[in-house]
């Protein structure tokens, strides 16, 4: 009985891929990573267009840092002034640059959710995990993969 529940775990384990529930088929793809290591293989537009009815969000955790940078850029050395200007650029913040930081913002919460250590990391249904990889398709293959124990 303890081999027939530990197996699939250790295979997990061997294969970059942990889960709680092996059988369930995708339906939500959480991709974590960064600026400098972007989703690698097929866009996520094109993974969404061959792979329909799976929920694909893609969290940059260096989103909220890259908006700190770009707010803070050519600051004067006055701080009154300086925390104005920062405050104006805020306030005039277009619609695409607040939903990457709030992206971000869930992107980092739900790394502290899911217990994840390191990243690169794509996560199915919030349970298996694939470690160091940024192609979603390769993930797929290797969650499928895992989970047919083939």
């Amino acid at each position: 009985m303890i081999a027939r529940v530990l197996a699939p775990l250790i295979m997990a384990a061997l294969s970059g891929v942990t889960a709680a529930d092996t059988y369930s088929p995708p339906t939500r793809v959480e991709v974590f990573t960064t600026t400098d290591q972007a989703v690698a293989g097929a866009s996520a537009i094109d993974f969404k267009q061959q792979v329909p009815d799976i929920d694909l969000q893609v969290y940059r955790l260096d989103g909220i840092r890259q908006m700190e940078l770009t707010l803070s850029g050519n600051l004067p050395n006055d701080v009154v002034v300086a925390k104005r200007i920062v405050l104006q650029r805020i306030q005039q913040m277009d619609r695409q640059s607040t939903a990457q930081m709030q992206q971000a913002a869930i992107g980092l919460a739900k790394v502290i959710q899911y217990g994840i250590d390191r990243y690169p990391v794509i996560v199915f249904n919030g349970e298996a995990v694939v470690y160091g990889v940024t192609d979603p398709g390769e993930a797929l293959r290797r969650y499928r993969h895992w989970r047919d124990g083939s």
